[in-house]
């Protein structure tokens, strides 16, 4: 027994439509590593003297690293961790 044509349809329009959206999280991601590269290198030339922010945002993925002294905050997505050195 043969499936009905429109559940064909809906399937192959649904993995084109995945397909679709696994590019764009490649290219946000590829997108995510560039931006977070330049912040390095921006905060790599200025000198921080033990300080530095670095905001990343880019469609729906956010990124931060706050560094003062021997503490550091990290936070990517909805995910955060707070360490702090002796």
């Amino acid at each position: 027994m043969s499936k009905p044509k429109s559940t064909d349809l809906s399937i192959a329009s649904a993995t084109r439509e995945l397909d679709g959206v696994r590019r764009a999280a490649s290219m946000a991601g590829r997108a995510m590593q560039r931006l977070e590269a330049d912040a390095e290198r921006i905060a790599g030339e200025v000198g921080t003297s033990g300080r530095s922010l670095r905001l990343v945002s880019a469609s729906e993925q956010f990124s931060a690293l706050i560094k003062h002294g021997k503490t550091v905050i990290q936070i990517e997505g909805d995910a955060f961790a707070i360490t702090s050195g002796d």
